[in-house]
Order: structure tokens, then C-alpha cells, then sequence
């Protein structure tokens, strides 16, 4: 995997416990604290955008929705008439 260009800065301060407990953790990884921070900003970002692009259902509301795919409700009338127009070539023609 090619290594990107960090190009990029980000400043931040912090207390003086936080930042001696980085650098010990940095020091245990074998990394830079630089490296460690920006590893660990990165894990955390991936893990909070992963959970907030999943949709968490109860049971209850899990077993509503595969109700909902299994027993669709019978489509009301205006939907027919749309699906049926969406379906003539005269719907999908522009003219210039």
C-alpha cells in the first residue's frame, strides 16, 4: 500500500497528564507520538463514522420491518398510475 503525503497539520492542547501519558503509551508502541496520535485519531474516526452509518433495530422493530418486506401493503391507486406511466417510452422522452 502506497504511503500518502501528510501534508497536513493539526494543533491541539492538552493537560500536562495527558500528554506524558501519550508519550509513555508512544513509547510502548515504538512509535513517534506524533505517529501514535495520529493512529489513534484515525482508528477512533473510522470507529464512530462506521457506527453512525449502521442502523441499530430493537427486536421488536427488526421483526416489524421484515413483516413490512414479507407483507408489503397492496400499493394505493396513484402509486399504480405512476408505476404505469414510469413505464411508457413517452415518459422517459425529452424534448430540446
Amino acid at each position: 500500500m502506497p504511503t500518502l503525503a501528510k501534508t497536513e497539520r493539526l494543533e491541539l492542547r492538552i493537560s500536562p497528564d495527558v500528554k506524558s501519558e501519550i508519550e509513555t503509551a508512544a513509547q510502548l508502541s515504538r512509535v513517534s507520538v506524533s505517529q501514535f496520535i495520529a493512529d489513534s485519531a484515525a482508528q477512533r474516526a473510522e470507529s464512530v463514522i462506521s457506527e453512525h452509518s449502521r442502523i441499530k433495530l430493537t427486536e421488536e422493530s427488526w421483526n416489524a420491518v421484515m413483516s413490512a418486506l414479507e407483507n408489503p401493503p397492496v400499493p394505493a391507486e396513484r402509486l399504480r398510475r405512476a408505476a404505469e406511466l414510469s413505464r411508457e417510452e413517452s415518459t422517459w422522452e425529452w424534448e430540446r
